[in-house]
C-alpha cells in the first residue's frame, strides 16, 4: 500500500515533458524537462544521430526554488560532452551567499534568478506579471538581469495540433563577470550568453502552461526545441 501511495504521489505531483532539439532541420539531441510540485525543475539532454556521433553528450541540470517567487535556492549540473566532464553546485545559505562546491560563496540580491528557474516561472505566471519586468539573474558566478518581453498571442504547431500560446523573447544581461566559476562550461551554459543570441519562447495559455517551442538564433545556425506530444 506504501508504495502505491509513493507512486500516486509521483504521478500527481510531477509534470514531465519532452522535446527534439533540431540545428537546421536535423535532430540534434532530446531533452527531458519534469518540474515537480515541490519547487523543483530538472532537465536532462541526450545527443542523438550523428551529433551523438561526432559530439556525444548526456547532460543533466536540476534547481530548486521558492514556490511562490521562483526564486532560487539551489541548483546543480553534471555535464558529460566527449571527454569534458564537469560537475557543479550551488545554494544559498543562511546569509544570503551563494555558495558553490563548500568553496566560492558569492553575495547575492535577496531573491535571485537562474536560467532553470526562469524557465520554471513562466510555465507557471500569466504574462502581463512578467512582461518587461526586470529580474537578478545569476549564472555560474556572474551576476545580472534578465527578463520576458512579451511580443504577442499566436497559434504555435505542437506536431498534432494548433496551441495558442504567449510568445516572449527572454533577454539577459550580465553585468559582472569577476565570480565567473570557469573558464569552460557546457555548451548550453556557454551559448545562452552568446553575443547576438535571440532567445524566444512559445508557452501555452490553457492549463497545465507548457513551453511548446523555444528557438535560439545566432548569425551562424539556428537551434529549435519543438514539444513531443
Amino acid at each position: 500500500m506504501k508504495k502505491l501511495l509513493s507512486l500516486l504521489m509521483i504521478i500527481c505531483f510531477t509534470s514531465g515533458q519532452s522535446y527534439s532539439i533540431s540545428i537546421f532541420g536535423i535532430p540534434a539531441a532530446d531533452v527531458e524537462q519534469t518540474i515537480h510540485a515541490s519547487g523543483k525543475i530538472e532537465f536532462t539532454s541526450q545527443n542523438r544521430g550523428i551529433f551523438d556521433l561526432f559530439w556525444p553528450a548526456k547532460n543533466i541540470y536540476s534547481a530548486s526554488y521558492d514556490l511562490n517567487s521562483f526564486a532560487l535556492k539551489s541548483w546543480s549540473k553534471t555535464i558529460k560532452q566527449g571527454e569534458f566532464k564537469q560537475r557543479v553546485s550551488g545554494e544559498i545559505d543562511f546569509l544570503g551567499y551563494l555558495v558553490y562546491d563548500d568553496k566560492t560563496m558569492i553575495k547575492i540580491p535577496q531573491d535571485i534568478y537562474t536560467i532553470f528557474t526562469l524557465l520554471a516561472m513562466v510555465q507557471s505566471r500569466p504574462y502581463h506579471t512578467l512582461d518587461t519586468k526586470w529580474f537578478d539573474f545569476e549564472h555560474e558566478g556572474q551576476l545580472g538581469k534578465a527578463r520576458f518581453v512579451w511580443a504577442d498571442t499566436s497559434n504555435t504547431w505542437n506536431g498534432k495540433d494548433s496551441v495558442m500560446c504567449d510568445h516572449y523573447r527572454l533577454d539577459i544581461n550580465i553585468e559582472n563577470e569577476k565570480n565567473k566559476l570557469d573558464n569552460r562550461s557546457d555548451y548550453f551554459m556557454e551559448e545562452i550568453l552568446a553575443d547576438g543570441m535571440v532567445k524566444e519562447l512559445w508557452v501555452s495559455r490553457k492549463k497545465t502552461k507548457k513551453i511548446i517551442k523555444a528557438t535560439l538564433k545566432t548569425k551562424w545556425f539556428p537551434l529549435s526545441a519543438t514539444i513531443n506530444e
